[in-house]
């Protein structure tokens, strides 16, 4: 055997077991939520609080429906709102959500972490080292981040543009390439459901 076909075997085996690695756990799942796992093609199974999470993963939360995941290392939890839908992507050295739409309140603990964490959208990435804040993604290209605690940056993928954001701020992102750093109310950061 080559040594490139020992490299593409072992490239396999690696990525073969990252996605079958179980990262989350759901611990809460009210009204329609519901996973696409690895593989299938449609949102067909139903999610049930204690359901395993695993590298691949999609999730689905509709309306008036709420869920909440945690990461079984660092114990860091993602409450869903709902008419959300996104990934759960691990590599390594990376954890990324990757939201197609939807709202996240997002608790990152730094104690214990051993990835970068970043919340990625069509137009945007926040990138985290242990924070408290929400990410919500509108289907018009428009991200807004809000920071309740810590700090964090937030990238604007088309223009390139980054703000670092902390608690008391927010940036909104959009497909223009605008990236705009503010001062957030209390009203701009989403109900705890």
């Amino acid at each position: 055997m080559s040594k490139k076909s020992i490299t593409i075997l072992l490239f396999l085996f690696l990525v073969g077991t990252l996605q079958a690695e179980v990262i989350a756990r759901l611990v809460k799942a009210e009204g329609r939520v519901y996973f696409k796992r690895l593989g299938m093609s449609t949102f067909a199974e139903r999610a049930k609080p204690g359901s395993a999470i695993k590298n691949g993963d999609e999730i689905k939360i509709g309306e008036g429906s709420f869920a909440a995941v945690i990461y079984l290392d660092d114990r860091s939890i993602l409450k869903i709102r709902e008419n959300t839908k996104f990934s759960f992507m691990d590599t390594r050295n990376s954890r990324t959500i990757d939201i197609k739409e939807g709202t996240v309140l997002n608790k990152i603990n730094k104690e214990g972490r051993t990835k970068s964490f970043r919340i990625q959208t069509p137009v945007s990435v926040a990138s985290v080292k242990g924070t408290q804040f929400a990410s919500i993604s509108s289907q018009s290209g428009t991200d807004q981040f809000i920071g309740k605690e810590g700090l964090f940056d937030v990238l604007n993928m088309v223009s390139g543009e980054t703000v670092s954001v902390k608690a008391g701020q927010k940036a909104i992102s959009n497909t223009s390439g605008s990236l705009i750093q503010a001062p957030a109310s209390d009203n701009d950061y989403p109900d705890d459901p």
